[in-house]
């Protein structure tokens, strides 16, 4: 009995001794998670101290880590209402203290977290910005942008009647709308000629208000037909070429003959026969031809010129040698089939020596007694002729030209055989008159084009050139 018990109680004490031993081994493992988990909690804690706060964060309440519905109808979310992102920022920046700055950045806006007090010392408002500054910032928005800004209040008002906020006008850049009168004979609805009535309310109210305050003028876009005298287009520009001073534009477009506003449904339906539109457009012309003599006096300074030009007249041509500054020119066409003889487009290339650029566009007839032109000029730098139709070359004489376009366009005359034209090869004029030519349409030029045409050079030719080697058929 003795041994048995002594052998229980040993057991038993090797069973308690092996329990101490797991609650001990145990204890430890508990207080090495502790330790973990404080040690976790500490650096949670001081990497929420220094965290900062985001754009949840205003949108969020304390129990909440991200927007939800519930959230949005109890704020002045800008969803729900007429503030800005940025004034319900500010706001809850007022609120917390946070000291929250927005910087307006393209393409997204971006919060940056400051202290208070750097947020104050960089924070400047528009109003208390120089003259200077203020008319550099405004400097930048169109006319439209401007005319509207002149409503936010007084102050910019009376700084947007600045004259050299004014340099660059486009008089018919206005949106062809109206807001129809509720008390209208047709219950508010409007028409399109009610809205082009608008539309010229604008046009002549605009001018109106840069003869009041007469700037300098260096920019200026002119699309109206002038003949139409209900409209007052032409008398507009008279008054405005009367109160402000032209001498100081360097680039003008001067388009006479469409207004792209005006609806072709408003056109007058009782010139409908052949003769009253070429008495129209004859009457049309000669207007522009008056008009630009006095206009060509007082661009002294103009470098850039785009316009429908009339080469029937040789008045026209004397006006347009008038401008000795003129770098780029664009000649648009003013009537179709219209023959220009040689000693006019000589008269126009030699009385601009500054001309550097030249588009031009002439649909003159076509057949075997056409004419073949030549061109001359020392400083022509880059020429196209890719919208004229009829209008082949002969001979080119432009050492320094060193761009050319060309197209050829569909056959407008009637069929003749190719043999009895004799149009001269577009490789032989440009290698003969043009020595220094680099790109021909979109392609360049290899160093030695000149010696021999290779093959890349041989397809564009085939493509623009209208000679009997380059053009297949019998028959134009």
């Amino acid at each position: 009995m003795n041994k048995e018990s002594d052998y229980r109680i040993v057991s038993i004490a090797r069973r308690t001794e092996g329990r101490a031993d797991s609650v001990e081994e145990e204890g430890i493992r508990l207080m090495d998670v502790r330790r973990l988990r404080n040690k976790k909690h500490r650096i949670k804690l001081h990497r929420e101290k220094l965290r900062k706060p985001s754009l949840v964060d205003s949108y969020c309440t304390d129990d909440e880590s991200v927007p939800s519905s519930r959230r949005y109808s109890n704020t002045t979310f800008p969803l729900f209402s007429n503030l800005s992102d940025d004034e319900v920022i500010l706001s809850h920046s007022q609120e917390t203290g946070s000291g929250l700055k927005v910087s307006h950045s393209a393409p997204s806006c971006r919060l940056l977290v400051e202290d208070t007090d750097d947020a104050q010392r960089e924070f400047f408002p528009f109003v208390h910005l120089p003259l200077d500054c203020k008319l550099k910032i405004l400097s930048y928005l169109s006319s439209i942008e401007k005319g509207r800004s002149m409503r936010v209040c007084k102050e910019w008002c009376h700084i947007l009647r600045t004259p050299s906020l004014w340099i660059n006008i486009v008089l018919w850049d206005f949106p062809l709308t109206c807001v129809p009168m509720a008390t209208s004979s047709r219950g508010g609805s409007h028409s399109n000629g009610d809205c082009y009535t608008c539309y010229k309310r604008r046009v002549h109210g605009f001018a109106c208000f840069l003869m009041k305050i007469r700037p300098l003028i260096r920019r200026l876009e002119f699309k109206f037909d002038i003949y139409p005298d209900s409209d007052g287009y032409l008398e507009m520009l008279k008054n405005l070429l009367r109160c402000i001073s032209f001498r100081e534009i360097r680039y003008m477009m001067f388009n006479w003959k469409d207004t792209p506003a005006r609806p072709f449904w408003l056109e007058d339906l009782k010139k409908c026969r052949c003769q009253d539109v070429l008495y129209s457009c004859k009457l049309r012309a000669r207007q522009c031809i008056y008009f630009f003599d006095d206009l060509s006096r007082h661009l002294t300074k103009v470098e850039t010129l785009i316009l429908p030009f009339d080469w029937s007249c040789n008045k026209n041509v004397e006006n347009l040698v008038r401008l000795k500054t003129l770098k780029t020119l664009v000649l648009e066409k003013s009537s179709v089939f219209q023959s220009v003889a040689q000693s006019r487009l000589d008269r126009v290339l030699s009385g601009l020596p500054n001309l550097r650029q030249l588009m031009l566009e002439i649909w003159a007839p076509s057949g075997v007694t056409m004419c073949k032109y030549e061109l001359n000029s020392k400083s022509m730098e880059f020429l196209d002729v890719s919208q004229s139709r009829g209008f082949y070359l002969r001979s080119l004489n432009m050492p320094s030209l060193r761009r050319f376009r060309v197209a050829r366009h569909p056959w407008n005359g009637p069929m003749v055989f190719s043999a009895h034209l004799n149009i001269p090869c577009l490789y032989e004029v440009l290698r003969n008159g043009a020595p220094n030519l680099s790109i021909l349409n979109d392609h360049y030029l290899m160093e030695d084009w000149k010696d021999a045409c290779y093959p890349r050079l041989e397809e564009v030719l085939k493509s623009v050139c209208s000679c009997r080697k380059h053009k297949t058929g019998w028959m134009m």
